[in-house]
């Protein structure tokens, strides 16, 4: 009787621990993976460019995010990027790419989950939550997070103020935000890629008066047509300028 009674209990603690380990896998999350690095400062100068990439998130496009992000490292330049914190820590490719390059990428908040509008009528109290909770993850890649990217380039004032509080920059359009894009690689009343040619031909035209250009990019913006990013890529080296990131002008 005592040895069912044994069987029986070593039966449902084996029993117990798969099913906890059954539920680890699914809602797996990679552990603390911060590598310390040194933070490459660039410096800059009388022409400045920032590539902005926003989207970056787990698993959509995975393969083509990390192709982007390699191109870009491969002919020495950097992009700042627009990280969606939410379920990121559950894409382990991803996240790790994002560890082991972080010191050439500038990670930047996106947001929470990248609802549209997410930030543009949240009150204070339900920015700063969205905030925290937000940096908590990336803080596991990243722990010196300056740059904040509102989704859909919207914010409230409330907002704004709780991204100022928790000691952040503000990316968002050229009408709402000193660091805002000016370009964008995408024209959203037509649907359709611009010409690399034509993006550069305008970003030109923002260095020559003296004013940052900083080139709006997403991934799913080159499914079709990928070699629109490499010629893009390519062509900066023609306009003389220097390629940096958000945190260089606030580098702490």
């Amino acid at each position: 009787m005592k040895t069912i009674f044994s069987i029986l209990i070593i039966s449902l603690v084996i029993i117990y621990l798969s099913f906890c380990l059954v539920v680890q896998i699914i809602s797996f999350e990679i552990p603390m993976i911060y590598k310390s690095c040194k933070v490459e400062v660039n410096q800059l100068s009388d022409r400045n460019i920032i590539l902005r990439l926003d989207d970056i998130q787990s698993h959509y496009l995975q393969d083509l995010q990390i192709k982007m992000m390699n191109d870009a490292l491969d002919r020495n330049l950097t992009l700042s990027l627009g990280v969606i914190p939410f379920n990121l820590l559950k894409d382990n490719k991803l996240s790790k790419y994002l560890n082991k390059n972080k010191c050439k990428l500038e990670i930047c908040l996106h947001g929470f989950d990248n609802v549209d509008y997410e930030f543009s009528n949240l009150s204070y109290d339900e920015a700063d939550r969205k905030i925290k909770k937000g940096l908590k993850i990336l803080n596991k890649i990243e722990k010196n997070i300056v740059t904040f990217i509102p989704p859909n380039n919207a914010f409230s004032n409330e907002s704004e103020q709780a991204i100022y509080d928790n000691e952040m920059l503000i990316s968002a359009g050229f009408w709402n935000s000193k660091y805002g894009f000016s370009q964008s690689a995408y024209d959203w009343e037509k649907y359709e890629l611009i010409d690399y040619k034509k993006v550069l031909e305008e970003c030109n035209k923002d260095l020559d008066n003296n004013e940052t250009c900083i080139i709006m990019l997403h991934p799913q913006d080159y499914i079709n047509n990928y070699s629109e990013y490499t010629n893009l890529l390519d062509g900066l080296n023609k306009l003389n300028a220097t390629i940096v990131n958000f945190r260089d002008f606030n580098f702490r």
